[in-house]
């Protein structure tokens, strides 16, 4: 039987398109998407003036300067104070501005914000998987205006908070270990000395355990089985003459018992450390003391000042998981741009790398 002219006209275009369509196909790349593998740099910018960034160092140690106003053609805000992503999405969080912006992790388009609920934001970290799926975020929030101190309970599929759990003033790091997030409690503008613990079945406040003055990094070593939290002591300025006390408390999570403390540089000190990192190559722990890098191990039974590890003066530290090369901001000051050294796990410097204004934090890809 013969087909119609039309009909064997019609089949014959078909049959080319998909020919060209499959040829298509097969010879296209795969797409890369731009952010996808490298280290995010967080700029905390200058205070008031709305220029917060983000730069993005690419595996061949090229840097992208403020990768949210070149992708969303606006201002990030004022005063990012840290990042993490959570399955696939980014969440920037911009303190001054009382939100979360939330994009697309390698692209970094922007897909929505949390503003409501988030009063002076400072830190978020995800729930427990359930069922594989990411559903519930936890942010860190002083308060100010409206709202008192507390963790704000994040449904991330809605994108809003769902509940607020009240806590001591001056909520900063969070650290998960298991079905328990630890709060370390700075005080905010004043001085506080606890760490609290939320159960996250249950989103309840458990306990509140007492540790040293002023903590705000804190920091879980799964090999070792403890929490470790920095206690930068009071504040004091280098000129008062005065002394205080600054230490690192080790916490069993399980007991959420202290297993032991230690005076950080044996004695009172001039000065109030910051910035307790981990590194999983050394299992090595650093900090920021008064212009300089400090080492101390999770078992040792002192932190000694005596020596630096470092002898640089940084705005933030960072260390690259799978390498264990530490990254350190630097910024002159808040109108000059700033740079990124990086050094080896023993302290041998590779290179340095110009970014924008007061690189505080890191995020490694």
């Amino acid at each position: 039987m013969q087909l119609p002219r039309v009909l064997f006209t019609s089949l014959f275009i078909n049959l080319s398109l998909l020919v060209l369509t499959g040829a298509c196909t097969l010879s296209e790349p795969l797409r890369t998407e731009p952010y996808e593998k490298g280290v995010i740099v967080l700029e905390a910018g200058q205070s008031g003036k709305n220029n917060a960034s983000v730069n993005f160092i690419t595996q061949n140690k090229k840097a992208i300067n403020d990768i949210f106003q070149l992708v969303n053609s606006r201002a990030l805000g004022d005063a990012l104070h840290s990042y993490i992503e959570i399955d696939g999405k980014g969440y920037l969080v911009v303190s001054n501005n009382d939100k979360v912006e939330v994009v697309e992790n390698s692209t970094f388009r922007s897909i929505s914000f949390i503003s409501k609920g988030v009063e002076q934001c400072r830190y978020m970290i995800a729930a427990p998987a359930q069922n594989g799926y990411f559903l519930k975020g936890y942010v860190s929030y002083w308060g100010s205006r409206t709202l008192s101190p507390g963790i704000a309970v994040i449904n991330l599929t809605e994108r809003k908070v769902i509940k607020a759990i009240s806590v001591n003033a001056g909520p900063e790091q969070m650290a998960l270990v298991g079905d328990q997030l630890f709060v370390a409690n700075s005080g905010g503008a004043g001085v506080g000395n606890t760490v609290s613990v939320i159960n996250t079945t249950t989103d309840q406040l458990v306990t509140t355990i007492a540790v040293g003055d002023v903590p705000t990094s804190i920091i879980y070593d799964p090999a070792g089985g403890l929490l470790h939290v920095l206690c930068s002591g009071r504040p004091v300025t280098t000129n008062t003459g005065r002394t205080t006390t600054a230490e690192l408390v080790r916490i069993n999570p399980a007991t959420r018992q202290i297993v032991n403390r230690i005076v950080i540089g044996g004695r009172p000190i001039t000065g109030n450390p910051s910035s307790l990192i981990f590194n999983p190559v050394n299992q090595a722990l650093y900090f920021l003391l008064k212009g300089a890098v400090y080492e101390t191990l999770p078992g040792a039974t002192s932190a000694s000042t005596d020596k630096p590890f470092l002898n640089q003066s940084f705005t933030g530290l960072g260390v690259q998981p799978l390498t264990g090369i530490i990254y350190g901001g630097y910024s002159r000051d808040s109108i000059t741009s700033g740079v990124i050294r990086r050094f080896q796990p023993n302290g041998l410097r590779i290179d340095s790398i110009s970014v924008g204004f007061v690189p505080t934090g890191f995020y490694f890809k």
